[in-house]
């Protein structure tokens, strides 16, 4: 299955729990005592796929304002070779489109924006050049 399709599956299997990501990506998580607080449980990635560089995921605690969790992949473009041009074909020709302001360091990602009725869908492109996925953030906790 390709990645694309992967990511489809896993924003229909909320709540996304760290199990439910492990078995979608192929990875594995710990989690982060060190970052974690009661409102938000982190868990990162310390074995994932080549194409897949890192995993965070923060799932909402009791007394949390967010309804479920955020998930932040990571990827290696040079493994996975995914443009705008994809993902605009696997989710739609018309998203928003994020770009960094000034004041963001250059190499900030511009952002393809879906949002949904569950939640927020971002694919980061790097720059200078934006042809290349690396990084996508699954909100689910998030309103449209």
């Amino acid at each position: 299955m390709d990645f694309l399709e992967t990511l489809k599956q896993l924003t229909d299997k909320r709540p996304l729990s760290t199990e439910v990501v492990e078995d979608a990506l192929g990875v594995a998580l710990r989690a982060d005592p060190d970052n974690t607080n009661p409102y938000v449980s982190i868990h990162l990635s310390f074995r994932v796929p080549a194409h897949i560089k890192r995993v965070e995921v923060r799932s909402p605690e009791v007394g949390s304002t967010r309804s479920d969790a955020l998930v932040i992949v990571d990827l290696d473009a040079t493994q996975l070779d995914l443009g705008q041009s994809d993902v605009k074909k696997k989710f739609g020709e018309a998203p928003a489109l994020e770009v960094p302001t000034p004041r963001e360091p250059p190499e900030s990602p511009v952002y393809l924006v879906y949002r949904e009725k569950w939640g927020t869908l971002r694919f980061g492109f790097a720059r200078p050049a934006t042809d290349k996925l690396t990084t996508v953030v699954i909100d689910a906790g998030s309103k449209s």
